[in-house]
């Protein structure tokens, strides 16, 4: 993005305000006044001859496509010019700032507690804050700069992100408590044929698990379809059916108090690594590196 003539405070409006969802909001996050943030935004549509924000007084401001496009390089030069400013201070290893991390849903109970209140310990001065969404709407996330890192499955992902790989597992067959296989150590696909499946259905799982089936030779054929994955173990539990799953709670009963059975599975099937994912294109701010690094030591092996 060519930036001649444009100003690190009418950037910081800038992602103030998509961050708010409205000039109001971002003048009292910023400290200064509606007017401020207004005229600084025109001014900076004049510069790049482009729509950045759509404002309504009932929707309040919204980012137009444009400003989606622009929004990334904004928050990479804003980040940027932070680390420039600790460099210059003789403040190498100073980490600060706010660092947006996004999630995918189903996993974000997993990691994001665990690792905001880790990551705080040992940054204090760094804020975050985080987005969940499905993997397609978390890339976008962060191909527009709405997040500068994210917990991901290595599945789908979109072109133009990098990965770290934090940690893979097998995944596992959810079964009632009075489940028939109940008190095996491990079971096959094939043995479940007959039983209602579950299925936990946030974009992309379903292309997951119908590969774990084809790998176990066999057709996936969804009974139900669960949004969430605490819905998905209380069905089961309910005797409803049995489902599939990746993650592990520390606990094994449903919100009900119902028992979970889990089993491995005896099936070679495909595994989806848990991955903390970022933008091309450009270095990491120090906070994004820092928390990288942070949930290296924390997830991984």
């Amino acid at each position: 993005m060519n930036l001649p003539n444009v100003t690190l405070r009418q950037l910081e409006y800038l992602i103030a305000v998509a961050e708010t969802g409205s000039l109001t909001a971002a003048a009292e996050r910023c400290h200064v006044s509606q007017a401020a943030v207004s005229l600084a935004l025109t001014e900076l549509e004049r510069v790049l001859d482009l729509q950045l924000v759509v404002r309504s007084p009932r929707r309040g401001a919204a980012l137009t496509a444009a400003g989606r496009r622009v929004i990334a390089d904004a928050r990479r030069v804003v980040g940027a010019m932070g680390d420039l400013g600790a460099e210059a201070r003789g403040l190498s290893r100073h980490v600060s700032g706010t660092l947006v991390v996004g999630c995918y849903a189903p996993i974000a109970p997993f990691h994001l507690p665990a690792a905001m209140a880790t990551f705080a310990r040992a940054y204090p001065e760094v804020s975050v804050r985080f987005v969940e969404g499905s993997l397609p709407e978390i890339g976008e996330h962060l191909l527009t700069g709405r997040c500068e890192v994210a917990f991901l499955y290595d599945q789908d992902l979109r072109p133009g992100l990098a990965f770290r790989t934090l940690y893979d597992q097998q995944p596992k067959v959810l079964l009632p408590h009075g489940h028939r296989l109940r008190r095996r150590r491990a079971v096959h696909l094939r043995e479940l044929a007959g039983d209602p499946f579950v299925l936990l259905d946030v974009p992309p799982s379903e292309h997951y698990f119908r590969s774990v089936f084809a790998a176990a030779g066999l057709e996936m054929v969804v009974t139900h379809r669960a949004r969430s994955f605490e819905l998905a173990r209380s069905l089961v539990a309910r005797g409803i059916g049995y489902s599939m799953t990746v993650q592990q709670p520390a606990v094994s009963q449903s919100y009900e108090g119902l028992e979970v059975v889990s089993l491995p599975l005896r099936d070679a099937v495909p595994t989806t690594p848990v991955v903390l994912g970022w933008a091309e294109g450009g270095p990491l701010t120090r906070r994004a590196q820092a928390f990288a690094d942070h949930c290296a030591a924390l997830f991984g092996p």
